[in-house]
């Protein structure tokens, strides 16, 4: 009701009715040339890795799980939104601010799901032992340049895209002079779509770089978010049909041996209209107190995804732990550790994101925490907990910070016992 404005509207309304029961157990919601569903791939993944290592597989496996639960929770969701705003009076604020409370709950689960799909990408390759042809490995040069594109630009971060760019532009010259090689003119044209495809994907992210200016459609939306999806649903994914699914189909013609090239993530954004925004402005024009407000916001009672714990990790780890420890009023933060973001933008709550990170003895253990708003209440507070190899008590931290403020904690390995502890400025 207020979020697809008829002047902002980019998807088609679905309901619910229209969509079933599942949608990730409906084969006919379907990317892949198979007539499978989600679900009915992830029973497949369990069954079929029974040809692999035990470790191997129960590594794997337990993604699986991860990300079916994950798609259990967005799947239910549908349906306890659509009961919430077709019953609650959404001319009153708390309501309101209630139902952006369950959207952004969503969108915290298709993140999760990214990282969850991140990792599982990351510990395929590693796990699967077969030697790349020249092809193959043009092929994945490719294929890993655009997915550090599409991940710095999922962060808002572009100080690194000529670099990925000038790496696919570079592949895709040496591919080219290759194919002319080839003896099977189906494989040449093939090459040749692929070529002006991925061309066609680096020219649209370079033109976009190059202004702030965006399709109406995406105004609400912002620059990177217009960026990353285009870029995905346009040249990369299968539903484009992007490359993606064209270098998996050539390898397969060319007898490659090849580890199938994934699609990426999409990125999933809850927009705050002008009425919000105004009505913030009066919830806010009514505090008294700096913790205290004339109404009350309450939040859904959610279950954040939490990251599953090994029993006997192989290697010193640490336990992170975010959440808000004021009232639940919309704060949210980005963190990095070692300079790798591992939450971006999100929204705490009273109930703790839980994290588990291996220790590396060669960099810092830097945890860096950046404010991305000032919630309703002005300033964003922020409860951060750690623990070293789940040993002793956790060690609690609150801290205030302004929107785009930084905070740095160094953690040392013995024991966690001494640490920088700075508040930087705006980053």
């Amino acid at each position: 009701k207020y979020v697809d404005l008829d002047s902002h509207k980019i998807n088609t309304h679905i309901n619910n009715t229209e969509l079933g029961s599942s949608i990730f157990d409906n084969p006919d919601i379907n990317t892949s040339g198979e007539n499978y569903s989600a679900l009915q791939l992830s029973k497949l993944c369990k069954e079929t890795s029974a040809i692999l290592r035990r470790q191997t597989a129960t590594s794997f496996n337990g993604i699986v799980d991860d990300i079916v639960d994950i798609l259990g929770k967005i799947n239910s969701s549908r349906f306890r939104i659509d009961d919430f705003i077709s019953t609650a009076d959404l001319n009153e604020r708390e309501n309101i601010y209630k139902s952006y409370e369950m959207l952004e709950q969503v969108v915290s689960h298709f993140e999760s799901y990214e990282r969850l799909h991140n990792r599982l990408a990351t510990e395929l390759r590693q796990a699967m032992d077969y030697t790349q042809e020249e092809y193959g490995f043009m092929f994945h040069e490719i294929h890993q340049a655009t997915v550090s594109l599409v991940k710095d630009l999922r962060r808002e971060s572009t100080a690194s895209s000529d670099v990925y760019i000038s790496r696919i532009l570079g592949v895709l010259d040496n591919l080219e002079r290759k194919s002319t090689e080839l003896d099977d003119n189906n494989n040449k044209k093939a090459i040749s779509e692929i070529a002006n495809q991925v061309r066609g994907m680096t020219s649209f992210v370079t033109s976009k770089l190059a202004t702030s200016a965006v399709p109406d459609s995406y105004k609400l939306y912002g620059k990177y978010y217009y960026m990353h999806n285009s870029m995905l649903l346009s040249y990369v994914n299968s539903i484009g049909p992007g490359f993606v699914s064209k270098l998996n189909s050539l390898s397969n013609n060319m007898d490659e041996v090849y580890l199938a090239y994934d699609d990426r993530p999409i990125l999933f954004k809850v927009t705050y209209p002008e009425k919000i925004e105004e009505l913030e402005e009066i919830v806010t024009g009514k505090i008294q107190k700096p913790n205290t407000r004339s109404v009350e916001i309450v939040a859904p009672a959610v279950n954040v995804p939490e990251v599953k714990i090994p029993v006997e990790p192989e290697a010193d780890f640490v336990d992170l732990e975010f959440y808000d420890p004021d009232l639940i009023d919309r704060d949210s933060i980005s963190v990095s550790f070692n300079d790798e973001w591992i939450l971006e933008n999100h929204k705490l709550t009273a109930e703790p994101i839980k994290i588990r990170l291996e220790i590396d003895p060669l960099k810092g253990n830097s945890v860096f925490i950046v404010a991305k708003n000032e919630g309703i209440i002005s300033p964003n507070t922020i409860g951060f907990k750690y623990r070293y190899n789940a040993k002793g008590r956790k060690n609690s931290i609150v801290k205030r910070l302004e929107a785009n403020m930084g905070y740095e904690l160094i953690l040392t390995i013995e024991g966690l016992g001494g640490f920088s502890d700075k508040k930087l400025g705006s980053k």
